[in-house]
Formats: structure tokens, C-alpha cells, sequence
């Protein structure tokens, strides 16, 4: 099908050269024309109109809270994690200006269910980094390494950083593979913050079944030097 006006007029005047003179052919072709074209514009305007209304209507159906509330994630913040993080000021007992790069992520679109990240330590300056979309989320991490390292805290959309360093990591840390895991839950968790549980014992999985779990996107990446 022709799709512009003079590949139109171009057509009908072919058709049209055994017919009798019609000097007003070409002009109402020409209309013809830019009618089609604007009903095509109308279709796309009104196509992706309904696309965007689709969109804000799954937001707004996102399940809610145990009290019927929308999540707070129906606005999401950004969970991306930068390429690189600066090294604390003091490691190892020394001051070194420098920046770790990210060597291994993850995104998750929910919480309330376990993920585990696994990667290879390169130095003993491992860091590990989380970003919650969801202001005043749980955030609970596990760590294999020798001192069975755990924390239990909130997370926000802003850097939710930890680093290991050479006596916490311990000698047969660097080479070796690594897990860390770790769990996001949602704000009304029912955690007790000064008395907070063992992360080590099966109640974090007790915490986690009676919330359930809920739309919400949080990444967490490891950072260590390269070579």
C-alpha cells in the first residue's frame, strides 16, 4: 500500500491514464492521502495511549500489604549499583586511595524470598553492596566466611555497603569461591530491632513465611580489586 501522498497520487494517475480528463483528480488524491495519514497518526496516538494506561493499571493492582496497602515500590527507585566503589579510607591498616570495581550482581523484582550470591574473593578487601527500591526494607546477609560474619538492617535506594578486610576474612579467603546470602523483606517484617534474631537459625525463614512475599526490585553486587 502506498504511504505517501505522492506515491499515491503517482498510483491513481497510472490507473488513471485511459480515463477521461479530470483535472481535479490529482488534488483529490492528494486529500485522500493526507486523510489516510492522519487516521494512521490517530491509530498509533490512541495504540500506545492504551499501552500507557495498561502500564499505570498494573502498577496500581500490584498486590498490597497485609492491610490492603499499595507498596511503596509502585514508584520505583533506582536500584542500579555503581560500576565502582571507593575503598574505605583504612584497610589493612594503611591508607589507600583507590576504587573497586563490581564483579558480581543480581536484581530481584520481589522480596521475602532467599537469593544467594556466589563469587570468587580476589583480595581481602572484598566489599558487598545493596540497593532496595523500597525505604526501610529488612535486609539480612549471611556470609560462609570463617567468622560466620551476619548483619540484620534496613535498606534504601542509597549504597548499603560492607567490607571484609584481611582479619575478618582470615588467611584462606582470597582464591576461594564465596557465598553470600541474602534476604530483603518488606518494611513491616516483623523484626525486632533490639532484639534482633540469630540469622544463623531458621528464624529469618519463620519471619519471611508469615510476611510473604511482595513486589519490590533490590540488587546486591560484590566489589574487589581485580588482579
Amino acid at each position: 500500500m502506498p504511504n505517501t501522498e505522492q506515491e499515491l497520487v503517482a498510483m491513481l494517475r497510472e490507473r488513471a491514464q485511459d480515463a477521461p480528463p479530470d483535472p481535479g483528480r490529482g488534488e483529490r488524491a492528494a486529500a485522500l492521502g493526507r486523510r489516510m495519514r492522519r487516521r494512521r497518526r490517530a491509530t498509533r496516538t490512541a495504540v500506545t495511549a492504551g499501552t500507557a494506561a495498561a502500564v499505570a493499571v498494573t502498577a496500581l493492582a500490584l498486590p498490597g500489604g497485609a492491610d490492603g496497602t499499595v507498596p511503596a515500590d509502585t514508584v520505583l527507585a533506582s536500584v542500579r549499583l555503581p560500576a565502582e566503589v571507593p575503598l574505605p579510607g583504612e584497610a589493612d591498616h594503611f591508607f589507600r586511595a583507590e576504587k573497586l570495581p563490581l564483579i558480581e550482581s543480581q536484581q530481584h523484582e520481589r522480596m521475602g524470598e532467599p537469593v544467594r550470591l556466589r563469587f570468587t574473593a580476589l583480595s581481602t578487601d572484598t566489599m558487598y553492596n545493596v540497593r532496595c527500591s523500597v525505604p526501610g526494607s529488612w535486609l539480612v546477609i549471611k556470609s560462609d566466611d570463617p567468622a560466620r560474619s551476619a548483619s540484620i538492617g534496613r535498606c534504601g535506594p542509597q549504597d548499603h555497603l560492607s567490607q571484609y578486610d584481611g582479619q575478618s576474612a582470615g588467611p584462606a579467603w582470597t582464591g576461594r569461591p564465596h557465598t553470600l546470602e541474602a534476604w530483603v523483606l518488606p518494611p513491616e517484617a516483623e523484626i525486632d530491632e533490639s532484639n534482633p534474631p540469630d540469622p544463623f537459625t531458621d528464624a529469618i525463614e519463620k519471619i519471611a513465611a508469615r510476611t510473604g512475599t511482595r513486589p519490590g526490585i533490590w540488587a546486591i553486587g560484590v566489589y574487589d580489586r581485580r588482579g
